[in-house]
């Protein structure tokens, strides 16, 4: 089978993110600002502005963007945690309830199937979305941002940042250039992805030779009783003589 093309996979992916997005910015929407957060939004805007001015350094702007992003990272918390919720909820429970789809790959004509003997399970879909849809690298998050200090958590931050950079660039390489299209998440979950186009296509062509199959066993049972009923006549006109 051939792999599905990579752009509706990607445009598949965006869908998803987007519907992910805006159902998360629905439901987060009502959770109150803090003062300290409104303030360090509008902290952020006035060192971006200064650093666009040349009236910083590079090494205050630096500084100023970490002390402010830990304040912003830490107050939007319960934001992040609805995320990671909702976005478990979507590629996991939705897709093994729409046997391997969401939204965006229904939409796209793809989904997810299991590689092995066994049937999908959400488990697969846990474990592949776990990498691909930046679960587990929100998760490392949520916990540092609520158990490090400060420093910790900057040093952290950058390191999962870069870790899960690299690994996003090898999923998406392996999807272009491997024959199979999977992906690093694809092979470690046992799954892959399929173009449903395809399948549809493949179960015509099984129904086509099953029906070619049962035309020729027709023939052949036709031939038989042809067969027998000449011997048969065969066999009478002997005792007849």
């Amino acid at each position: 089978m051939k792999k599905p093309v990579s752009y509706k996979r990607v445009l598949a992916y965006l869908l998803d993110i987007v519907i992910v997005t805006l159902v998360a910015t629905l439901l987060t929407m009502f959770i109150p600002a803090s003062e300290e957060y409104q303030q360090k939004s509008n902290e952020l805007t006035d060192v971006i502005e200064s650093y666009t001015n040349k009236e910083i350094t590079d090494e205050e702007y630096l500084e100023k963007i970490n002390d402010i992003s830990y304040v912003i990272n830490k107050e939007t918390v319960s934001t992040l945690i609805v995320t990671v919720v909702l976005t478990t909820i979507y590629f996991v429970v939705v897709a093994y309830y729409m046997e391997g789809q969401t939204l965006g790959k229904k939409i796209m004509k793809l989904k997810v199937v299991s590689t092995d003997d066994n049937k999908l399970t959400m488990n697969k879909l846990l474990i592949r979305s776990l990498i691909v849809d930046s679960i587990l690298m929100n998760i490392i998050s949520i916990v540092t941002i609520l158990l490090m200090t400060k420093s910790m958590y900057l040093q952290t931050y950058d390191i999962v940042t870069t870790i899960f950079g690299a690994i996003y660039i090898v999923i998406f390489s392996m999807i272009l250039f491997r024959e199979d299209g999977r992906g690093l998440h694809d092979i470690i979950a046992k799954t892959k992805v399929i173009s449903t186009e395809e399948k549809i296509e493949e179960l015509a062509v099984i129904k086509e030779e099953i029906e070619e199959n049962k035309t020729i066993e027709t023939k052949k049972e036709g031939n038989k009783e042809i067969k027998k009923e000449k011997t048969t006549r065969t066999t009478k006109t002997s005792r007849k003589k």
